[in-house]
């Protein structure tokens, strides 16, 4: 199954109610109280970090991994790839919030060589795929011109700033990013930083996945690879929101 150029073709994603009950979520927590709040900040920003590595198979637990985050020690008898994909995170989460970051090719790039650094080679680091990939699960074949995919990349940005929907825009960017694979590797971890990035630039909550709907993540990608639909990924979106909202009326 090759690359379908028609998929980057926006369709409103979510309906009328679902952007509402999104809205909802958000006054129940706003990107302004939670980025003054340090220790949601932490909190949250802890279970991004762990959610997205163990959606990559990362087999760190929670203990291990507040030990490698707090204190530098690696937890024995594990790759230091799974160590170094936890720091990564970390450094990229951090600097998604600290910056405003615009939503263009330039910080697609910067993410991606924050959350690659020592997990592919210095050359490929922010730099577009200069050769084809296969993806496990699914028989979908991306762009394997380096030229092309540039090409594609420039066209996502431009309709990507046309979508007026600002949770439309978040999900259509992720999406499509992990389907060009514009990157050899680190693909999905990248698309859902600028799926924050995206959200905290249109002033809504950052998006916290939690790991009980990791299984309904990783659909979700195959489902986008495979026909082209949000069904799943608009579920696991309004999850992880809703789990957001219920920490926070507890």
């Amino acid at each position: 199954m090759n690359y379908n150029q028609n998929r980057l073709t926006y369709n409103p994603i979510f309906t009328k109610e679902e952007t509402k009950q999104l809205d909802n979520i958000n006054k129940t927590l706003s990107l302004k109280k939670f980025l003054a709040t340090k220790d949601l900040v932490e909190k949250f920003g802890f279970d991004f970090v762990y959610t997205s590595a163990k959606i990559e198979g990362n087999t760190y637990t929670k203990a291990d991994a507040l030990t490698l985050l707090d204190y530098g020690r690696t937890a024995g008898g594990k790759r230091y790839s799974e160590a170094k994909m936890l720091i990564n995170l970390q450094k990229a989460f951090s600097f998604m919030i600290k910056h405003d970051l615009p939503i263009n090719k330039f910080t697609l790039r910067e993410i991606h060589q924050i959350l690659s650094d020592e997990l592919v080679d210095d050359s490929e680091k922010g730099a577009v795929r200069q050769r084809g990939v296969t993806i496990r699960g699914t028989d979908y074949l991306p762009i394997s011109d380096a030229i092309v995919l540039d090409q594609e990349m420039d066209r996502l940005f431009e309709i990507y700033h046309t979508i007026e929907n600002f949770y439309d825009k978040a999900l259509y960017l992720h999406n499509n990013l992990a389907y060009l694979q514009y990157f050899i590797d680190v693909n999905k971890r990248t698309a859902r930083l600028m799926m924050n990035v995206s959200l905290k630039a249109d002033g809504k909550m950052i998006l916290i996945p939690k790991d009980e709907y990791i299984p309904i993540y990783v659909g979700s990608i195959l489902e986008y690879y495979d026909e082209g639909t949000y069904h799943l990924s608009k579920e696991f979106m309004l999850k992880s929101y809703q789990s957001v909202a219920d920490f926070m009326e507890q």
